[in-house]
């Protein structure tokens, strides 16, 4: 079931990075309803539709045309059947034109992903800096 499990949690995180920079609600829908996410700048969104929110108008202005690089590094470990933690580093955010992560960009991602009627979400998304 494992296999399975990974593969579920690999398809929600390309479905979020595929949705970063364009689309708030796609990046919002791989969220529980009651999920916590705390961006870099340590702004703390609570709910499905608090994130959607503030995603959209991020993805309209500053972060429009914006991507995520891949991690470097990433575990996931299962800590009962139904919940698994995730976490990601050496990833930034990558603006037009640029095609690697400045050293200051770089960060690391805590995230606690739960099963919920058959399907993978995020209930929590904590991102912070890495000091150099």
């Amino acid at each position: 079931m494992q296999a399975e499990d990974r593969a579920q949690l690999d398809e929600l995180e390309r479905r979020q990075t595929e949705a970063w920079g364009r689309d708030g609600a796609a990046f919002a829908a791989t969220f529980t309803e009651d999920a916590d996410l705390v961006d870099v700048m340590g702004g703390h969104y609570r709910g499905r539709g608090a994130i959607e929110e503030t995603m959209s108008e991020g993805f309209a202005t500053f972060m429009a045309g914006t991507r995520q690089s891949p991690p470097v590094e990433r575990t996931v470990e299962f800590v009962s059947p139904d919940i698994a933690v995730i976490v990601t580093s050496g990833n930034c955010v990558l603006r037009e034109g640029q095609t690697r992560c400045r050293p200051e960009d770089l960060s690391i991602q805590t995230k606690t992903a739960v099963r919920q009627g058959g399907e993978w979400l995020f209930r929590t998304f904590q991102n912070t800096r890495i000091r150099s």
